[in-house]
């Protein structure tokens, strides 16, 4: 049994800058108490957090962790496959690379958890694998194989095949997401009724069909849109097919909130600085207090590599002083995080049965010169900071 003492605790359900110690058995946390040496006796594994600030796990909600490698060359950058637009059946999961030295970064940054995606340049790009960010073998980092599948409404998919092969617009874009949707729903209620009574006759097999007519069935879509239009196309989508979806990087989210709103769009922020082009040229860290001053509920990326994933507080940062509470913007790396991902019955939060992905601060969390000291993954350190 591990028992971390003397945390200025913030465990994201209810327990806020109180000194208090947790208590982890078996990768998970068994106790939040005030003196656990006491309740528990002796003979544990002791680390003293020394008063310092004490949280979850970041939990970071969309990136290419493993997939589109640090110093990516050819041989690191397996993120888009295209040879066609159309690819739900690809997987992140046969990408990733735990070697990758974006994970020691992920370590650096409190980052404990990742959803890690195919990239930016198909329509319908894969599905996305969820992960903790340590491990040997993608075995024994991976959480969910497949979490969500990505589609793309952004330039990136005219960059990709523009001249070359549909779709050379967005409104290319659009068609095409929606006759595989089309597609796959014929497809999926196909098989079903071929599978509720052996006298209908099951489509032909079709591994493109079999995996996105998954979204038919619960699983979420991950939709990649920047600008406002871009969004509002997304929610069409969603809507027409009555899928559950996110909307992500939204870096114009903070322009179009009375649409959000009405639609109930679930955002997933960021990166909010960085370089400036004609799709991103809103971004800006006010977008974070921007939504929250019209109470919609957001979570937080880095899209790393577009950003790096160890800049994840830094990020919230920005935004805090930007007008954001600080409370909300730890929300967004953590339990908000994880229920954009559908992760919230484990990490996002420090509460009895969940993972103990914890993080041992050596300052104010939302001041720039702040590092994670101390990082466990399901009871076990690491990674600490070099003194």
């Amino acid at each position: 049994m591990l028992i971390i003492k003397n945390c200025n605790l913030i465990n994201m359900a209810g327990i806020y800058k109180e000194k208090k110690d947790l208590v982890v058995k078996d990768g998970k946390v068994l106790d939040i108490c005030d003196d656990a040496c006491q309740k528990y006796g002796q003979g544990n594994v002791i680390i003293d957090a020394c008063g310092n600030y004490v949280t979850p796990g970041i939990v970071e909600p969309h990136c290419s962790l493993g997939v589109k490698e640090e110093v990516f060359r050819f041989e690191g950058n397996d993120a888009d496959e295209t040879t066609n637009p159309i690819v739900p059946q690809v997987r992140a999961m046969d990408a990733i690379n735990p070697r990758d030295e974006g994970f020691k970064m992920a370590l650096a940054g409190g980052v404990t958890t990742a959803v890690t995606c195919p990239g930016n340049a198909n329509p319908i790009g894969g599905t996305c694998a969820a992960i903790k960010t340590t491990g040997n073998t993608v075995e024994e980092m991976v959480m969910v194989p497949e979490i969500a599948i990505k589609m793309c409404l952004t330039d990136g998919v005219k960059n990709t095949y523009g001249g070359k092969r549909s779709p050379m617009t967005r409104l290319g874009t659009a068609a095409l997401i929606r006759e595989a949707l089309m597609k796959a729903k014929r497809y999926h209620d196909q098989w079903t009724a071929s599978q509720k009574d052996p006298a209908n006759k099951p489509p032909k097999f079709d591994m493109k069909l079999h995996s996105l007519m998954r979204v038919f069935d619960g699983m979420p879509v991950k939709f990649i849109a920047k600008r406002g239009h871009d969004m509002m196309t997304a929610v069409r989508i969603a809507e027409e097919f009555g899928f559950t979806y996110t909307v992500e990087n939204c870096v114009d989210a903070w322009r179009i909130t009375k649409d959000l709103k009405k639609h109930n769009v679930r955002c997933v922020l960021g990166p909010v600085y960085g370089e400036k082009n004609s799709e991103n040229r809103y971004r800006d860290p006010i977008a974070g207090s921007v939504l929250e001053e019209n109470g919609i509920e957001f979570a937080a990326t880095t899209g790393h590599p577009e950003m790096n994933v160890e800049l994840s507080m830094v990020q919230m940062t920005l935004m805090v002083k930007k007008g954001l509470n600080p409370m909300t913007a730890l929300e967004a790396v953590t339990i908000n995080a994880a229920r954009a991902c559908g992760l919230e019955d484990r990490v996002g939060s420090l509460e009895p049965g969940k993972d103990a992905d914890i993080v041992i601060w050596d300052g104010d969390p939302f001041n720039f010169y702040t590092s994670a000291a101390t990082v466990l993954i399901e009871g076990n350190v690491v990674y600490q900071k070099q003194q």
